[in-house]
């Protein structure tokens, strides 16, 4: 029996309405969330602060906005032309037995063509100091092969820059450590942030090497595989830093926004010579409570780990040839410093509100 057209029009809104009305309903919540965000965890001592002091005042409390962070600069607007660099088969038989032969059995494997970033670099590295054994090796036993290895040890050398530079720029571990995280730290943790740092040293390391810094008095001993591949995993695995750096520009950016609500604040308190209004006593109480004893000592960690990192990207930054992805790591290493002027601005207003309403530090 064939089903009349109105029938099927009942049976249709019947069975899928509901699913419908789930629909639209689910996005309608996913756009409310979305316009109307929570602010981020390491947001929480600020607002709480904040929002004391706004009522204590009268005044609208001062909601968060998502910000505009730097982003790291894309891969293809970094990548560099490396010229290849070959010797014949019948030649690579032959230095079989030196190290380079190993190497060079190595980089050809299917594993090896594989290696990109920071690992393909340091075997690069270690390829040309096994080179020039091998040439000297070669020079002692009198063979011919050794002027034509030595030829392409300098045209190795001579690409060095250039893949220093291409491994600085798609390296994913080395990307991911300085990407500004999507989220924040709620407080900082001493041992993670070792962690990253002991890695990025270690690329330093390499990148100060004595085959890439010839004749600097930055030369240091190439890593060893373990370690690059060490660092490699914890700089690829860990939201540290980039969290941190997220950490830093939301704090530096709400700080910067709630300094209108401290506007006449001496006044606003109600303080005279002689007189110190009960506003002005729970003003004092959280200033001392929350702004000094919870808000201050998490933003000082922040800014204390961010000064550290900043000495290790002023020196990578100084390995780093690209403007591009230079100017962004300058933006990294600026935050903690606009943090701290940030801090001190803040401040700077209940410095007044202390002298005026007699208040003594710290009292």
């Amino acid at each position: 029996m064939k089903q009349r057209p109105l029938q099927f029009v009942n049976d249709f809104i019947v069975r899928f309405y509901p699913r419908l009305c789930h629909a639209i309903c689910g996005l309608a919540a996913l756009t409310l969330l979305s316009a109307c965000s929570p602010s981020p965890a390491t947001l929480a001592p600020l607002v709480d602060y904040q929002d004391r002091v706004a009522n204590t005042l009268e005044r609208e409390p001062v909601p968060y906005q998502s910000i505009e962070v730097p982003r790291i600069p894309p891969v293809r607007q970094l990548t560099v032309a490396i010229p290849r660099v070959s010797i014949s088969l019948l030649d690579s038989w032959r230095i079989d037995k030196c190290a380079a032969g190993n190497l060079i059995a190595r980089r050809n494997s299917a594993l090896g063509k594989l290696e990109k970033g920071l690992s393909r670099l340091h075997t690069d590295v270690l390829l040309v100091k096994a080179m020039e054994d091998c040439v000297d090796e070669l020079r002692n036993n009198g063979e011919s092969l050794a002027d034509r290895l030595a030829e392409a040890l300098e045209k190795k050398k001579d690409n060095l820059a250039a893949e220093q530079e291409h491994a600085l720029a798609t390296d994913e571990a080395l990307r991911h450590a300085l990407r500004v995280g999507a989220n924040t730290h709620a407080e900082a943790d001493q041992d993670y942030f070792a962690s990253s740092m002991s890695a990025l040293s270690t690329v330093l390391q390499l990148l100060q090497s004595d085959v890439l810094k010839v004749n600097t008095s930055t030369e240091q001993a190439v890593p060893t595989r373990d370690q690059i591949d060490e660092a490699m995993e914890t700089l690829y695995q860990s939201d540290y830093l980039p969290y941190l750096w997220r950490s830093l520009f939301e704090l530096n950016a709400y700080l910067r926004r709630l300094q209108p609500m401290l506007d006449n604040l001496v006044a606003a308190s109600g303080c005279r010579p002689d007189v110190t209004p009960q506003r002005a006593e729970v003003l004092h109480t959280v200033f001392t409570k929350y702004f000094i004893g919870e808000v201050q000592p998490q933003v000082a960690s922040f800014t204390e780990q961010g000064y550290a990192v900043n000495k290790v990207l002023r020196e990578l930054n100084a390995e780093i040839n690209s403007p591009a992805l230079s100017d962004y790591i300058n933006e990294l290493i600026a935050v903690s410093e606009d943090l701290n002027e940030a801090t001190k601005a803040h401040v700077k207003p209940w410095q007044d509100f202390f002298a005026a309403c007699n208040f003594t530090p710290g009292g």
